[in-house]
């Protein structure tokens, strides 16, 4: 699963980077959307797993679109809005390590 991200990405980060205003964010887009997937195709055999993927997805996603409107913020916003990036980086990492946690524990 893993080696298939790369022909995944391959074709998907060029897709992303049509969408206008993405930007450099579109080499990210990508991921949120197979985190999200993986959720759906999840849904039935482990509901609780299916449902802590997508909350993943949506974090990334809000973590993305933070990212994204960086660099126009910065005209309101002095210090824009990079930092939220991060700070929803590592709270979507720690949140998909508690959702494979409950399930290996489950």
């Amino acid at each position: 699963m893993t080696a298939g991200f790369i022909p995944y990405a391959a074709v998907t980060v060029p897709l992303f980077a049509q969408v206008p205003g993405l930007g450099s964010s579109a080499s990210y887009a990508p991921v949120p959307v197979l985190i999200l997937a993986y959720a759906v195709l999840l849904r039935n055999p482990l509901p609780q797993v299916a449902q802590g993927l997508a909350i993943g997805a949506g974090l990334l996603t809000l973590s993305l679109t933070f990212r994204t409107l960086d660099q126009a913020s910065c005209a309101v916003l002095p210090i824009g809005t990079h930092f939220m990036w991060h700070i929803l980086n590592a709270t979507m990492l720690a949140w998909m390590i508690e959702v494979w946690r409950r399930h290996r524990i489950g």
